[in-house]
């Protein structure tokens, strides 16, 4: 059987992704690899508890970088730059690293061939093992960019590892949103289960992130995590996924136990057991698994 992948994204910060994810992670009753793509501000280590392991620098996308000694001033690059990212100042090109985008326009129009790329590090790509499998995270420095890259990055050594374990299943905590980091966790996965709450703005933020899987032909389906904390809110997303054909495959109650274990920094999969194994047949019978 190939590796199977499942993503979990929500439209929304603060739906209970996280949780559910490593509620899964400790349920899933086979062997797996599990991934926080979350780079721009990954918690899931928080909850599953990863030892000291690997550590990979992430350098991300090269920037174009001036050598000021041989540098005439000419002002070619500066016009050629779409980005608006390099100015000559005092006689001299410089170029702001933080609206770089690479695009190479710089090097082919310099006549004194003075720009070319460089690399620095960006990030950290961890490895640690947990008491449910190996988990492969990281996180962007401070103003970092590349966030879809180093999610790609993650993804891929999450997939090797499986590969080379022996492990058929990877858990992986998205990015909240739909934005660039999603799409590089969504593209290529077996199933994204999107996770939502009863309210408007999750309503929706969930017709978007449906919107995207659609986009990106991922098969997905729909978890209401808290779904007493308003059972009208609750049947407008049972009525939405009723609508548009979106599979309904979990309904997760608001427990104080659940929260006061995630308060305690302890994944809740005793609290959760019955709503997790429900869950787990549901996502077992799209046949992707």
């Amino acid at each position: 059987m190939s590796i199977r992948e499942i993503v979990i994204i929500s439209g929304k910060g603060g739906t209970g992704k996280t949780t559910l994810t490593a509620a899964l992670a400790a349920s899933a009753g086979e062997k797996a690899v599990i991934a926080d793509a979350d780079v721009d501000a990954p918690n899931l280590a928080l909850l599953l508890k990863p030892g000291d392991g690997a550590r990979i620098p992430f350098t991300g996308m090269a920037i174009a970088d001036v050598n000021r000694e041989t540098c005439t001033g000419c002002g070619l690059c500066e016009a050629s730059c779409r980005y608006n990212t390099i100015h000559v100042k005092d006689g001299k090109a410089k170029v702001d690293e933080a609206f770089c985008e690479g695009c190479r326009v710089c090097l082919h129009v310099c006549p004194e061939k003075c720009i070319s790329l460089k690399s620095f590090e960006r990030g950290r790509i961890l490895r640690g093992d947990t008491e449910f499998g190996p988990l492969w995270h990281g996180r962007l420095y401070p103003g970092g960019e590349n966030s879809g890259l180093m999610v790609a990055r993650i993804r891929q050594e999450a997939r090797k590892e499986a590969q080379e374990s022996g492990a058929r299943l990877i858990i992986t905590d998205g990015p909240p949103g739909i934005g660039c980091p999603v799409t590089s966790s969504v593209t290529g996965a077996s199933f994204a289960l999107l996770v939502t709450e009863p309210s408007m703005s999750a309503l929706s933020d969930l017709r978007r992130a449906a919107e995207l899987c659609r986009i990106l032909g991922a098969p997905f389906g729909v978890a209401v995590n808290r779904w007493t904390l308003s059972e009208e809110l609750t049947g407008a997303i049972k009525d939405t996924c009723r609508e548009e054909g979106w599979p309904l495959m979990a309904l997760i109650p608001f427990d104080e136990k659940i929260a006061l274990a995630v308060g305690a920094g302890k994944i809740p999969s005793e609290e959760m057991k019955d709503e997790l194994s429900k869950l787990w047949s549901e996502i077992y019978k799209t046949g992707r698994f």
